[in-house]
């Protein structure tokens, strides 16, 4: 069965357009958190799966997800938020998440912690992630 293609109206490719994958608010936020607690980063280290900061002086990396395009919620995931394009969104969510998983088992057998966040805990529970990134710390500064 050949899959069909609805072009999006001018609305949607132009909300699309300002999808950006660096400089994004989650990142600002989490770079507040990491100052506040007095963590030393780098922001957008050169590595497997553009982590979107390094912490200095261990070997944890920070993701900071998108709900949506990282699939975090099912209902995306098995196409049922969708009404047009519901093949094309159903395999970009999963392929993503599929190589996040590829990302993260490769990081780690390259000695790295990872951590990843989603947006939802960033923007709406800092406390939630201020404490798993003491957590962090405290692990990383154990080894």
């Amino acid at each position: 069965m050949k899959r069909h293609f609805h072009r999006p109206g001018t609305e949607v490719s132009d909300r699309m357009k300002k999808v950006k994958s660096r400089g994004t608010s989650l990142e600002k936020e989490m770079e507040r958190m990491l100052r506040s607690l007095r963590i030393r980063y780098e922001r957008q280290p050169n590595l497997l799966g553009k982590p979107d900061f390094r912490i200095r002086g261990t070997n944890v990396v920070i993701f900071c997800d998108s709900s949506f395009w990282h699939g975090r919620r099912e209902k995306e995931v098995s196409g049922k938020a969708f009404k047009r394009n519901r093949a094309l969104w159903v395999e970009k969510l999963t392929k993503n998440r599929e190589r996040d998983e590829r990302n993260n088992r490769a990081l780690r057998r390259a000695g790295w912690s990872v951590w990843r966040f989603w947006d939802t805990d960033i923007l709406k529970h800092p406390n939630k992630v201020k404490k798993r990134l003491r957590r962090a710390m405290n692990a990383a500064k154990a080894r």
